[in-house]
């Protein structure tokens, strides 16, 4: 057995942390999940760098934030020769493949060695059941509109693909070169919408989950970067004017939650199978959250815990001992990078500004921080952007308007009660607002995303989402 561990990546794409049985939700089945949190470690309080998908991705790919890339939007483009996790892990000695979503814009393999499968021309959304005119550009159809069972044949998925190329290339690395450890990431493009599980899936939760009333008014009293985010999503029923689509969205997006736990189990028994779990590091996360109907809206890119707060879950190597714990210390996806490089006995490059969580994972330590950060701009728009501090049982919030949020999570989980004007806590608003402010750098905000080299178009445009590279290195589009 090679004495360096191998990883198993496991990245999801709009995955709630609220949507899981481990936390609590009352009806969505993830049994998989379950006994990853119940064996290994649940990180309760993990947070993306950015609620939004190229952002987030390019963030724990270099182990950098947004304000250290210029890095915020979905056409933003990250440089072909920069230092990412695969291209050091490649340098290490790992073997190194993705499969599926990486959300690149770009060149397409950013120190990964092996791309067999995913988004290298398209978005990786699969339109459902296919692209048609009345969709859109995107062709993907409304988040609330498109919702409900899939007409796509099953084999034919961007799920099911990801879970059979995975497996393959777990057999082949097995087969060609056992004795050299590997990094597999496998990204897939659920709970993402369209939210369109299998129709088994939908129907297991069709009727059966529904949406709380929400409090009279409160979305005037939102920040406006909170309603420029409803507003440029185009879903805000605050009334629940529309409660049955939106229910209805909300039971497909259980369905395709336990969807991708099915598949996470069968990737699980293949590793097993062959051999490999014992001493594979498995991390399961997601780009970011979802609001999945909170405050009336959907999709992300605020900073409520919904949007912003991430599932990530860790099954260990037995080198490193038993799981069994939750940990409560504010930890990023930024955090991923150096703990990789710990694990792989190579050198942390001085450019991350994550931490190796190889204390926690031992239990033997604990981190050097006290707070994680989170930045997020608009979509299009970057006169909207804002950051986030997570430390203790507090949440800051402040944007470039000059609006603040102050929310106490330990009291106020569901975050509706802005203490940044209260007298009582002004002490602890005027710290935390010195250490964003000290972070985030907020006069030169406009300056790095207005430098920032980014695409014509987004990658939505492309026909076909998906794209399979043959062995001779010709890529042929993936249908549908």
């Amino acid at each position: 057995m090679n004495p360096r561990p191998n990883i198993l990546f496991l990245l999801v794409d709009q995955h709630s942390p609220h949507f899981s049985g481990y936390a609590g939700h009352p009806i969505v089945a993830t049994p998989t999940l379950d006994g990853l949190a119940h064996r290994g470690l649940v990180f309760e309080n993990a947070y993306c760098q950015s609620p939004l998908c190229a952002p987030s991705r390019a963030s724990f790919l270099t182990g950098r934030y947004c304000r250290d890339l210029g890095f915020y939007d979905n056409q933003d483009i990250l440089e072909s020769n920069g230092v990412t996790f695969p291209r050091v892990l490649s340098a290490a000695g790992y073997r190194t493949c993705v499969i599926g979503k990486t959300h690149f814009n770009g060149e397409q393999f950013q120190g990964f060695q092996e791309r067999p499968y995913g988004d290298l021309f398209g978005q990786a959304h699969q339109p459902d059941p296919r692209r048609l005119p009345e969709r859109g550009a995107a062709g993907l159809g409304g988040v609330v509109e498109a919702a409900g069972p899939s007409g796509i044949p099953l084999p034919l998925t961007q799920t099911e693909i990801c879970v059979a190329e995975a497996a393959k290339w777990l057999q082949t690395h097995e087969a060609q070169r056992g004795a050299q450890p590997f990094c597999l990431s496998v990204h897939f493009d659920k709970p993402h919408f369209p939210i369109c599980p299998p129709p088994e899936f939908f129907q297991r939760y069709e009727g059966r989950v529904h949406l709380p009333d929400l409090p009279p008014g409160f979305l005037e009293r939102e920040v406006p970067f909170v309603r420029a985010a409803m507003a440029c999503y185009g879903i805000s029923d605050p009334e629940r004017q529309d409660r049955a689509a939106h229910e209805r969205a909300l039971a497909a997006y259980c369905g395709c939650i336990e969807w991708i736990d099915n598949a996470v189990g069968r990737l699980l028994d293949t590793l097993d199978y062959l051999g490999l779990g014992e001493n594979t590091l498995v991390v399961y996360s997601s780009d970011h959250g979802e609001m999945a109907g909170e405050r009336g809206t959907w999709q992300k890119s605020v900073f409520y815990e919904a949007s912003s707060r991430l599932p990530l879950l860790m099954r260990l190597p037995r080198a490193l001992g038993a799981g069994g714990r939750r940990i409560t210390a504010p930890v990023g996806l930024i955090d991923l990078f150096p703990t990789f490089c710990e694990l792989a006995g190579t050198a942390i490059p001085n450019i991350c500004r994550g931490e190796s969580l190889l204390p926690l994972l031992r239990g033997d330590g604990a981190l050097t921080r006290d707070a994680i950060f989170s930045e997020s701009v608009i979509i299009h728009s970057p006169e909207n952007a804002g950051c986030m501090i997570r430390t203790g049982r507090w949440k800051y919030n402040t944007y470039l308007d000059g609006a603040e949020e102050l929310y106490d999570i330990a009291t106020d989980p569901g975050e509706w009660t802005n203490l940044a004007r209260i007298t009582e806590h002004q002490a602890t608003r005027d710290e935390l607002h010195r250490r964003v402010v000290e972070f985030w750098q907020p006069a030169q905000q406009l300056a790095r995303y207005h430098a920032h080299p980014r695409m014509a178009r987004q990658k939505h445009f492309y026909e076909f989402s998906n794209q399979f590279m043959l062995g001779s290195g010709t890529i042929v589009d993936a249908r549908p």
